[in-house]
């Protein structure tokens, strides 16, 4: 089978029904598998990579580092021409047999689980790139390259950290099947991983990993890459398919180069109406050594717009219209049947798609994760803001009907989406403050003010814009005061820092969420569908102890 030259179209082929011990493989060669179990009532979620380093739960070589081909059939990967690291079963055993990683669910009967299946989630990612995993083209072992190139038979997307995660998978119980891991960049990633199954007795098991992964730099061969921009001629926004603040060259210098560039672009203060496509409404970028709090318009992923967020009117269209189901569960969007209107975790199309983003904040400037809180609510009803938890209960993350400040860790470099419902159409504003420490120690803050129209309202009547709360403040650790400042300007310095309140209600970092294989929710006629494809709720949980051991390291 060979390994993955993807610059060739050439990949191995899935071996979902191959045994796990193929003849010549021997203990030294070096797997990479995704092992699901079940042992009586509990699930179990493994990466197994014999020989892995301490500490390391995936170890990724320098010689992996290939370059995306042309033709689109691994677009998802980044522009043709940029660097990536493939996990693809390069290695062989004795005899020469290639050790393809597996997901591996042989240790879960079929006849235990509700339609035969397990679902495998990929629930966040931090590290200095994004990570995707595919199943290769299952025609590879049998065709030739130039056959391969051309096979209308490509790769399948399991999980992708650019569109937002969490992404999942129903995977056949009692089965194996090829993966490849794929990095943008080298260094140290941290990736949550969840496992759901349903049993025939109803009942409901889940399991959660966190694994390191180390990826290999190998920045002489990283320069020598054909077709590739020199960091001269590139941009963070330059890339189809990649969010800004991610770098497309694999050397040492992209990563200082690339936040510098992102730190020397224009923010845009012209207005616009955005009511439909994929933006970050509430993006932290530091700013000539300042944190703020930004809007990052990513509807054109090859044309992204960093923006002012009192340049912006988000309009939630009339379609976004949904009615509040019955139980418990969602009785914090008020009375059971009642009208709200929704911008949903999962893209909807004619609906705004609004998430929140730190890809573009780094240990460089900042210590540890940053407190995003949700300060203030003015309009015709509430907000309420949930991620959607396990197989559809909601994590409700903030809710201006319960009282305000509310506030959640957010770790760096985060992509993340969940669900936001108002409960009247009317025009709104939000005030969002970011805050954190900066590496020199100081707090910092910075507090902007999102204006969004809901429902049949006419947004080119409506102004945006904050108010005198707006703006930024840098000051001593410990301080307890906030600077005001214009909201259509840079933030401003002050002797102030980030406010208590900003932390109050922190219960965790929050994880990547967004697209992917989501459970829906459907009500009454099915107007209603509200996502959800891991417990993002135990995953927070599970990140504020890596977010408190970054925050010590740093």
């Amino acid at each position: 089978m060979g390994s993955l030259a993807i610059a060739a179209g050439v990949a191995p082929a899935a071996t979902a029904d191959s045994p796990k011990e193929e003849p010549g493989r021997s203990s030294a060669a070096v797997s990479a598998d995704v092992v699901l179990a079940l042992e009586g009532d509990t699930l179990s979620l493994d990466l197994k990579q014999p020989g892995a380093a301490d500490g390391t739960d995936l170890t990724v070589g320098a010689d992996a580092r290939t370059t995306v081909p042309e033709g689109g059939r691994y677009d998802f990967l980044g522009r043709p021409g940029s660097a990536v690291w493939l996990r693809d079963g390069t290695e062989a055993g004795t005899g020469g047999a290639p050790v393809v990683p597996e997901w591996d669910t042989t240790a879960v009967p079929a006849g235990s689980v509700e339609d035969g299946t397990v679902e495998w989630a990929l629930t966040g990612v931090q590290g200095p790139g994004h990570v995707s995993v595919f199943e290769p083209a299952s025609d590879a072992t049998s065709a030739t390259p130039a056959a391969a190139a051309t096979s209308d038979t490509g790769p399948e997307v399991l999980f992708d950290s650019r569109d937002g995660l969490p992404d999942a998978r129903h995977l056949s119980a009692g089965d194996t099947g090829a993966t490849v891991w794929a990095f943008t960049e080298p260094g140290e990633y941290r990736v949550t991983s969840q496992a759901t199954a349903r049993l025939i007795s109803g009942a409901v098991t889940t399991a959660t990993a966190e694994w390191t992964v180390n990826v290999a730099a190998d920045s002489a061969q990283a320069t020598a890459a054909p077709a590739a921009p020199t960091p001269s001629t590139s941009s963070p926004s330059s890339s189809a398919g990649e969010p800004s603040g991610s770098a497309t060259l694999a050397t040492s210098e992209t990563v200082t180069r690339s936040a510098a560039d992102a730190a020397a672009a224009d923010i845009s203060t012209e207005k616009v109406v955005i009511d439909d496509g994929h933006v970050d409404a509430i993006a932290g970028k530091m700013v000539d050594g300042t944190l703020r709090t930004l809007f990052k318009d990513s509807r054109d992923p090859a044309d992204i717009v960093w923006r002012e967020p009192s340049s912006v009117v988000l309009h939630v269209t009339p379609q976004a219209k949904q009615q509040v189901p019955g139980g418990d569960s969602y009785a914090f969007l008020g009375e059971s049947g009642s009208d709200f209107w929704l911008i949903p975790q999962v893209q909807q199309q004619g609906v705004v798609w609004a998430g929140w983003n730190t890809e573009s904040l780094t240990s460089n400037g900042l210590k540890g994760p940053v407190d995003m809180a949700l300060t203030k609510v003015s309009g015709p009803g509430s907000l309420a803001i949930w991620e959607t938890a396990g197989l559809g209960a909601p994590d409700v993350l903030y809710n201006s009907e319960d009282g305000l400040p509310d506030s959640q860790k957010v770790n760096l470099g985060v992509h993340a989406h969940a669900n936001w419902a108002f409960s009247k159409a009317g025009t709104y504003k939000v005030t969002f403050r970011l805050s954190g420490t900066l590496a020199s120690g100081k707090t910092a803050s910075d507090t902007r003010t999102y204006t969004f129209a809901v429902g049949d309202v006419d947004p080119d009547t409506v102004t945006p814009g904050g108010d005198e709360a707006d703006g930024g403040a840098t000051g001593g650790s410990g301080d307890d005061t906030t600077a005001t400042g214009s909201g259509d300007g840079a933030a401003s310095s002050g002797a102030g820092g980030a406010g208590t309140d900003a932390t109050a209600d922190g219960d965790g970092s929050l994880a990547h969420t967004g697209s992917g294989a989501a459970l829906p929710l459907g009500v009454g006629a099915g107007a209603l569908v509200i996502t959800g494809a891991a417990v993002v709720g135990s995953a927070r949980r599970r990140h504020e102890a890596a977010s408190d051991a970054e925050a010590a390291r740093s």
